[in-house]
């Protein structure tokens, strides 16, 4: 669901929320989250600037994020970033911090730096020693693949959010059972479980 439907967003914070009325802004303290369907932000100041509508009050077009943020959308996770902001018409967030974390399931993302996510497009890219991990009780299935930039493409089912494909991109290495493979530039399609390699494979 997006959020620039007929879900609206509501905001929650421990130790109340300020009204800038001349700024058009909330400003959300302690504990503070913002909800929408399945969709909740959370962290430790939440700001959310909001456009007057003529007909039914207001309609809040962006959301900050300060310290301590975490995301979570059906079974999808982000923790980790320092700083967020949430675009409502285009359904994006940006996230930054040293230590960004996205779990989807068995899959793990990681970035040091950024983590782009377009919920409705269903596509999450992480930059900066970017790290992609697949968990599995399976030794042949695990994997890691590092890369300066990573592009996860994922796949909604009921309740469910899956990696459906991954590009990595400068500096790529894929760490399988007992193989390391470098490249400039990957693709991993996890329905077929092929990998593609290209670039100065070494």
């Amino acid at each position: 669901s997006n959020l620039n439907s007929d879900e609206p967003i509501e905001i929650f914070a421990d130790e109340g929320i300020e009204w800038h009325k001349n700024k058009n802004k909330y400003v959300a303290i302690g504990n503070a989250k913002a909800i929408s369907g399945s969709l909740s932000l959370k962290s430790d100041r939440i700001e959310a600037f909001y456009k007057d509508k003529e007909n039914d009050g207001m309609n809040i077009k962006e959301v900050r994020a300060k310290k301590n943020v975490v995301v979570e959308d059906n079974k999808m996770k982000i923790v980790g970033g320092d700083y967020a902001e949430y675009k409502t018409q285009k359904d994006y967030f940006l996230i930054q911090g040293k230590k960004i974390i996205l779990t989807s399931e068995s899959n793990i993302l990681k970035s040091r730096e950024k983590l782009e996510f377009w919920r409705s497009k269903n596509i999450a890219i992480a930059t900066g020693k970017a790290e992609a991990k697949k968990n599995s009780d399976n030794k042949e299935d695990r994997f890691t693949v590092l890369a300066d930039k990573l592009v996860w493409y994922l796949k909604e089912t009921e309740k469910k959010t899956t990696v459906k494909k991954m590009l990595g991109f400068k500096n790529v290495s894929i760490k399988t059972n007992n193989e390391v493979a470098f490249s400039d530039k990957a693709i991993y399609n996890n329905e077929t479980e092929i990998c593609k390699l290209f670039g100065n494979v070494r």
